[in-house]
């Protein structure tokens, strides 16, 4: 390459509609640049002057798309994304699930996770914070598709798992409790930093009802030692707080406070079972909220505290939960809901505007599962995770910049996630054109296809008999 005085690059993103999500804002950049050596941003601007100072290896013409901070779904179980479908419009969802549940193989979690990070990379999803069972057995897909991965097992002492709101106290195992220590252990010495660093670990008890204070406390000891996130639903239901409160004679918030959980490296997912003065509790502590909201609403029919959260000064990620519940792995669909449903609530219709809700996906995201100061936003010295969105399409015609600017309200309230076109994570393009860059997507479908066929097979007969899914066929042929 000839001595030119310029700067070298690899990626030189130029022409673009850029939010940087920095500051307090949009951090809107018309006509903006970014410029990315190895796997980080080293500068943002005008295209113009950050043209004439660098050359790359490529240049990517951005002009009619917008460019975004990669998408961070802070709350997912992307293990059992199989079972989408299996269990709506019905009053007891995890009753409902529990014979596909019952189904599931290592193999099947693995699929599940497949297809998470598919339906999640096509929609500007970069970043996934699954919460599942097995997840060791999916994290080898994980680095090789390219993502950023927190991966956190779904840790659990109680015997049996009973979904039964009316059932007795589940008994706590010293032999399950020391098992899931040990896989969160090896999670940890194996993956933590795995996948030149895109691979992360967090601790995931699955809830105050079913985990022992031995094991909460356990992991909050684990935490400690090693500086990471606790990720856990908390108050996600009136069987959860029946079921402590029986057992402590304590509401789940109080719980985890005396058991010094409640601080700056919880995670709390849904809050759906608390009062206004908890919530505030939660978010005063340092605490970060997981909102999900299109699946509590489906599932329950209930809307989580994030505004009261907010309000209190915490801080609110948007996560997916499960396709099991919400249908989907499209945190553009979440956007949206989240901005619709809390207008609704507040009967207000300047209340969560649609630049917030990018936030929760973005810059609040990364601040609220402890890479705030790696991703989020698209600053110098940041990790080059990066999407951009095709502007031309006609759910987001026509753009306007002058005398409004109407991309970013369009890109949460109209945008439905396919038009993404190209996603790049720690410096590498993952996602182009409607291709998967680092595996094979094709054969990634036929392999989810076939687990999906299993687990019908292996759920048909305790479906048929219990009753539970609301869609099973009869003995007529009907549903």
């Amino acid at each position: 390459m000839p001595d030119d005085g310029l700067i070298h690059a690899d990626l030189l993103i130029v022409h673009g509609d850029v939010f940087t999500m920095a500051g307090d804002g949009s951090g809107y950049i018309e006509d903006g640049a970014v410029v990315i050596a190895g796997n980080r941003i080293i500068e943002t601007g005008a295209s113009g002057p950050l043209s004439l100072r660098y050359r790359a290896a490529r240049v990517i013409d951005a002009t009619d798309r917008a460019v975004l901070p990669g998408l961070v779904d802070a709350h997912v179980h992307g293990g059992i994304a199989l079972l989408r479908g299996v269990a709506q419009d019905s009053d007891s969802w995890l009753r409902s699930l529990e014979p596909f549940v019952n189904a599931m193989s290592l193999e099947a979690l693995l699929a599940g996770s497949m297809l998470t990070v598919i339906e999640g990379l096509r929609s500007g999803t970069t970043t996934f914070c699954d919460n599942s069972p097995g997840i060791a057995h999916s994290l080898p897909f994980y680095e090789k598709a390219g993502p950023r991965v927190a991966a956190s097992p779904l840790t659990s002492d109680a015997v049996p798992a009973s979904s039964d709101s009316t059932g007795a106290l589940p008994k706590f195992s010293d032999e399950m409790r020391a098992l899931g220590l040990i896989e969160t252990r090896d999670l940890i010495e194996r993956w933590n930093g795995a996948g030149a660093g895109r691979i992360g670990v967090q601790l995931g008890p699955r809830a105050a009802d079913f985990c022992s204070e031995k094991l909460l406390a356990e992991l909050r000891d684990l935490s400690e030692k090693h500086g990471l996130k606790i990720h856990m639903h908390l108050a996600q239901d009136k069987r959860e707080t029946a079921q402590v409160l029986r057992r402590y004679g304590k509401r789940p918030v109080e719980l985890l406070d005396s058991l010094g959980l409640l601080n700056e490296r919880l995670i709390a997912a849904h809050l759906i079972d608390c009062t206004d003065k908890e919530v505030e509790r939660v978010a005063r502590s340092g605490a970060s909220m997981a909102f999900c909201p299109s699946s509590l609403l489906i599932c329950d029919g209930i809307l989580p505290p994030a505004d009261v959260f907010m309000d209190c000064g915490g801080l609110v990620a948007l996560g997916t939960d499960e396709t099991s519940s919400n249908n989907g792995a499209n945190l553009f669909s979440e956007m949206k809901i989240a901005c619709l449903a809390l207008k609704m609530k507040r009967a207000d219709a300047a209340y969560m505007p649609a630049w917030k809700a990018l936030r929760m996906a973005t810059a609040e995201g990364a601040r609220a599962i402890g890479l705030g100061n790696e991703i989020g936003t698209l600053e110098a010295g940041k990790k080059a995770d990066i999407i951009l969105v095709d502007l031309t399409l006609p759910s987001l015609v026509p753009v306007m910049r002058r005398p409004v600017r109407n991309i970013l309200p369009n890109l949460v309230l109209s945008a439905r996630g396919d038009e993404v076109c190209l996603s790049i994570v720690d410096g590498k393009v993952v996602y182009e054109n409607g291709r998967m860059a680092l595996f094979d997507e094709k054969d990634a479908m036929g392999f989810i296809r076939k687990t999906a066929g299993e687990i019908c097979l292996g759920a048909a007969r305790e479906a048929a008999e219990t009753r539970t899914a609301p869609f099973v066929m009869t003995e007529n042929g009907e549903y």
